[in-house]
C-alpha cells in the first residue's frame, strides 16, 4: 500500500499563486548533475570510465546510491515569490511585490544557536504556504534542501508530527551574510521528508578484523559495481 501525504495551502489564495511541492528528485542541484561518475584524468579525460588501481575505484560521489537517496528523499517546498535581499548596516532585509507576506523577522538567533558559516545570525521566518499532513503514526522532517548547502537561505531543521491537526508551519531560516540580490520563485526552500514513528533502543558490539575484512571479500570488495545497489538498497518512490 502507498501511503499518502496531504498538502493543504493556507489559503485559496494561496493555493492559486504559490508553487506547489514536488518530488526532490526533480531538484537536483546542477553540481550534482554535472558530476562525472568517474574521476577525470589523464586517461579517462571525460570521466566515464571505470579504473582501478591499488584495489580502489576512481568511482566519484555520483555513483554513491546512499547520497543519491539523501538528495532525493521526500519533496521540495519552493519560494513562491521572487525576493530581493540587500544588506543594510550589516544586516539582511528581504522585500517582494506579492501582496502576502513572504518572510517575517524573527530576530537574532545568537543567543541560542549559531548560525552555519557564512550565514547571518539574523533569523527570518518563512510564510510556507503549505501544511502537509500524514497518515496516523508518520512524521516529517523539515529540513534544509540537502543539495543546497550554499543556497541564499538556510533552514533550520524541524520534526513536526503531521498525523495531528496543524496551525501552519513557518520555519526559520537565516540569510546569507553578503549576499545581495534577487532569489527567484521555485528556489527550493524545504525538504519535507515523511518517516514512520517509532520507538528504538541502541546496542553495541563489534567487528574483529579477521570478521571485517571476511565481510568485505565477500560482499563490497567482491562486486566491482553497484556493489550496494544490487544487495542492499531498496528503492523509495516519492511522487
Amino acid at each position: 500500500m502507498t501511503n499518502k501525504i496531504t498538502f493543504s495551502a493556507q489559503s485559496e489564495h494561496l493555493f492559486e499563486v504559490a508553487p506547489r511541492p514536488f518530488p526532490a528528485a526533480q531538484a537536483l542541484p546542477e553540481w550534482w548533475r554535472s558530476m562525472t561518475p568517474y574521476d577525470v584524468d589523464y586517461d579517462n579525460p571525460e570521466g566515464k570510465k571505470l579504473i582501478i588501481r591499488n584495489h580502489n575505484s576512481n568511482a566519484t560521489f555520483k555513483k554513491c546510491t546512499p547520497m543519491l537517496d539523501a538528495l532525493t528523499s521526500g519533496y521540495i517546498i519552493p519560494l513562491w515569490s521572487d525576493v530581493l535581499v540587500r544588506q543594510v548596516n550589516g544586516l539582511p532585509e528581504i522585500t517582494w511585490r506579492v501582496s502576502y507576506p513572504v518572510f517575517e523577522a524573527h530576530g537574532s538567533s545568537s543567543r541560542f544557536v549559531e548560525a552555519p558559516a557564512g550565514y547571518n545570525n539574523s533569523v527570518f521566518k518563512y510564510i510556507n504556504p503549505w501544511i502537509p499532513r500524514t497518515p496516523k503514526g508518520y512524521s516529517v522532517l523539515f529540513t534544509q534542501p540537502f543539495g543546497y548547502k550554499d543556497s541564499p537561505f538556510h533552514a533550520i531543521p524541524a520534526v513536526l508530527d503531521s498525523d495531528s491537526p496543524s496551525i501552519e508551519i513557518i520555519p526559520p531560516v537565516w540569510v546569507k551574510k553578503d549576499f545581495e540580490g534577487v532569489v527567484e520563485k521555485g528556489t527550493p526552500m524545504l525538504q519535507v521528508i515523511p518517516f514512520k514513528r517509532e520507538n528504538w533502543q541502541s546496542e553495541f558490539d563489534f567487528y574483529t578484523k579477521e570478521k571485517l575484512e571476511v565481510e568485505r571479500d565477500k560482499n563490497f570488495a567482491a562486486t566491482i559495481v553497484n556493489n550496494y545497489v544490487k544487495n542492499h538498497w531498496s528503492k523509495k518512490t516519492y511522487k
